[in-house]
């Protein structure tokens, strides 16, 4: 199958994609286990993958472009980075609510993203939209093809606020009182999400 074959059916798969749907929880991961589990308002709610590129808005004119929201969980205007050689890489699932239904820790969810997130040794955050051959790859597309995967982003401002400290809580170790020290993961407190966004995949 040519190329152009190959991105008309990723385009086609994400014109089809159900993409009002709200960010219920946000897993983080380092091997296959997550040491970080974030749901509701206040963490999982903040953020969106229905945003950048890939996706359209259509103003009431007709108009098409690509939106920027909020949550976006990279900073997409400043383009793809150069991923620093000193870091740590994170896998990060993204979990949407089922349909137009609000983000309750409660409500049914899917799989529907997952990324790489990375942390470097002087701080700065970056996340990767996995490329083709990532075992994500192929689950991604079905929600957005945005024709820049296997490229690095730095981290939202907000992602870095709300995730980061977060991160850092659940890697560090606990006081050991004796036994055997088990890894901590962070949920967040349950709350639900409001209005739903708007935004759609580019077709």
């Amino acid at each position: 199958m040519r190329m152009a074959s190959i991105v008309a059916v990723l385009l086609l798969m994400s014109a089809i994609a159900a993409a009002k749907s709200e960010t219920a929880r946000i897993e983080i991961l380092h091997g296959k286990r997550p040491f970080l589990v974030l749901t509701g308002a206040d963490t999982a709610g903040q953020f969106t993958i229905w945003s950048g590129p890939g996706t359209v808005v259509t103003a009431e004119d007709g108009t098409e472009s690509t939106p920027a929201h909020p949550g976006d969980i990279a900073d997409w205007e400043a383009g793809a980075v150069q991923l620093p050689r000193d870091v740590k890489v994170y896998k990060v699932r993204f979990y949407c609510a089922a349909g137009d239904q609000p983000a309750r820790e409660d409500a049914p969810s899917h799989l529907c993203y997952g990324v790489r997130y990375a942390i470097g040794s002087d701080g700065q955050g970056f996340i990767q939209i996995p490329a083709v051959g990532d075992k994500d790859f192929k689950g991604n597309t079905r929600s957005i093809y945005r024709g820049v995967e296997g490229s690095w982003f730095r981290a939202s401002a907000r992602w870095e606020e709300l995730v980061r400290p977060r991160v850092a809580e659940a890697l560090t170790p606990a006081p050991y009182a004796g036994g055997t020290y088990q890894q901590p993961i962070y949920t967040a407190p349950r709350t639900a999400v409001g209005a739903s966004s708007s935004v759609s995949p580019k077709h």
